[in-house]
């Protein structure tokens, strides 16, 4: 298996005495998607919220690149190298997509800055397209593409996305879901948390399936995906 980029032992965790994960044990290989489906309420987001520091970590640890972080604050985990798409509040709606793109390159070289811009720009040309339009007006996918960007110009080392195709019609959700997947094939390390679980296990490495705050299964995304018992019982796939 290829090298770790992050481990969870024996996590559990929520939000201050509510406690929504029980005993996860996670390794994310690095240069993977890894995507973590399950039904509503499964805490796929808390457990992306576990990894960047933004739910209370009850026992367990989280290791990251070797490191232990499992009390190390969120606005440290991103100076690591972490980035983090929220499914919603993930763009700055009254400016515009070029000043959204700005924001995140603030601190990068101007040469470095405008690489990394052309790069977004192939993966996203519909955002070249709209580079003074606010970003409050831009459709759903075009959101979405928006936030990933921003997190891509950091280049991160660890990206974590939480349901970027939520609300999609399903050409959109097809895009979003072909951009992570060239992400992935660029080397980036991908934690993806999808209610989309054929579309995000189409496109993945590694799955993990976790259904009321427990790991139930974990594997290869295909084996997963054609598992007819786990995709009926969790997912309400017809394989």
């Amino acid at each position: 298996m290829p090298e770790a980029m992050l481990s969870l032992k024996r996590v559990n965790s929520g939000y201050g005495k509510f406690h929504i994960l029980f005993d996860i044990d996670l390794e994310v290989p690095k240069g993977k998607i890894t995507v973590i489906v399950g039904p509503n309420g499964a805490g796929k987001t808390t457990l992306l919220n576990t990894i960047f520091g933004l739910a209370t970590i009850h026992s367990g640890k989280v290791i990251y690149k070797g490191n232990d972080i499992t009390h190390v604050p969120a606005y440290k985990r991103a100076k690591m190298g972490m980035a983090y798409t929220l499914q919603l509040f993930n763009i700055f709606s009254t400016l515009t997509v070029k000043e959204n793109l700005l924001l995140a390159t603030y601190d990068i070289p101007e040469d470095e800055a405008k690489k990394r811009m052309e790069e977004v720009f192939q993966l996203f040309p519909r955002l070249k397209e709209r580079l003074f339009q606010k970003a409050g007006t831009l459709s759903g996918g075009e959101r979405q593409m928006l936030a990933i960007a921003i997190s891509m110009l950091r280049k991160p080392e660890l990206m974590l996305l939480d349901e970027p195709t939520a609300g999609l019609a399903p050409k959109l959700a097809k895009e979003v879901f072909e951009a992570v997947r060239h992400l992935g094939d660029q080397g980036y390390t991908i934690i993806l948390a999808e209610q989309n679980a054929k579309g995000a296990l189409e496109i993945g490495d590694e799955a993990v399936l976790i259904a009321s705050g427990r790991i139930v299964a974990r594997g290869k995304a295909q084996e997963l995906l054609q598992d007819k018992d786990l995709s009926r019982k969790y997912l309400g796939l017809e394989v």
